[in-house]
């Protein structure tokens, strides 16, 4: 068995025909359906049955579809590992990171850690945050970038807590001329987004139920939505001031203060399967980071 002819008969069972295979592949329709048979013959069971002119996998052969796709997959990483090596990658290290943290710190971070480290081969799976301790434990990810710590089967390991600021489209007046903001007002008028972290909105909605029973709300499951829509003026929201420092200081947004209410704290989390395989360097470099 050999990865050209698993490729050939990943490509059969997609067309379901041996001539269309034969002429993608610029070979002899004899020369498919040879392979084909000697693949039977190496594995033992029959892979394809007659459906007319076509062909159609049997049960064996579905299953084994499956398979030989994981095995080019890994195929096409492994010669792909191997070419970066001799580009000059030695290390590669696999991170898994959630959406708000993405949009927050991923691009400074791994820029000034990618110049200082070129020998470093990174590969980056954005995912929510609730499905990254399971990425970890399979094996999928070297280390996770969290907003929720792991299960028990992984460390979790804190390394940045932050304020969490209620903000809105910035009105147009300077500090001084502008009218005082009331946070009550603004979030009894104005639709409030809420969902877009994992952690502090049921906390959040549990006090509005209690202090601002007419509050309207919009569950926005994106930070980086939930801030196209306040640009828009669509409404309000509640998010960690690292992911909105950049428009508070370009003067598109506006924190408004509301102590009526208690916020919770937002945090970010290493999350990692064990202290032997997970790159220390990578995370002291991130935990070094300023994110204010």
């Amino acid at each position: 068995m050999d990865i050209r002819t698993i490729k050939t008969f990943i490509l059969a069972a997609e067309y379901e025909n041996y001539r269309e295979v034969a002429e993608k592949l610029y070979v002899s329709q004899p020369a498919i359906t040879f392979q084909m048979k000697q693949l039977e013959k190496e594995l033992g069971a029959s892979l394809f049955m007659k459906h007319g002119r076509n062909i159609a996998l049997t049960e064996y052969g579905r299953m084994f579809y499956q398979e030989a796709l994981e095995i080019i997959s890994q195929y096409d990483k492994s010669v792909h590992r191997m070419n970066q090596f001799k580009q000059g990658f030695h290390k590669l290290i696999r991170v898994a990171i959630s959406p708000l943290l993405a949009d927050t710190i991923l691009p400074s971070v791994l820029h000034r850690y990618m110049t200082s480290n070129p020998t470093v081969e990174l590969t980056i799976q954005v995912m929510e945050s609730t499905e990254i301790s399971h990425c970890i434990e399979m094996g999928h990810a070297d280390i996770g970038l969290s907003c929720l710590p792991g299960t028990s089967l992984v460390i979790s390991s804190p390394f940045h807590e932050e304020d969490v600021i209620l903000v809105a489209r910035h009105d147009g007046y300077d500090a001084e001329s502008g009218p005082i903001l009331d946070a009550m007002e603004i979030l009894e008028q104005n639709i409030v987004f809420t969902d877009n972290h994992p952690f502090y909105w049921n906390q959040l909605k549990e006090q509005f139920t209690l202090k601002i029973p007419s509050i309207r709300t919009m569950k926005v499951n994106q930070s980086y939505i939930t801030k196209r829509f306040i640009l828009e003026g669509m409404g309000v929201s509640f998010l960690p001031k690292s992911s909105v420092n950049k428009e508070l200081l370009e003067g598109r947004f506006i924190e408004i203060p509301a102590h009526f209410i208690e916020i919770p704290k937002a945090s970010m989390y290493f999350v990692y399967k064990n202290e032997q395989q997970v790159d220390k360097e990578l995370m002291q470099f991130i935990s070094s980071f300023h994110f204010s």
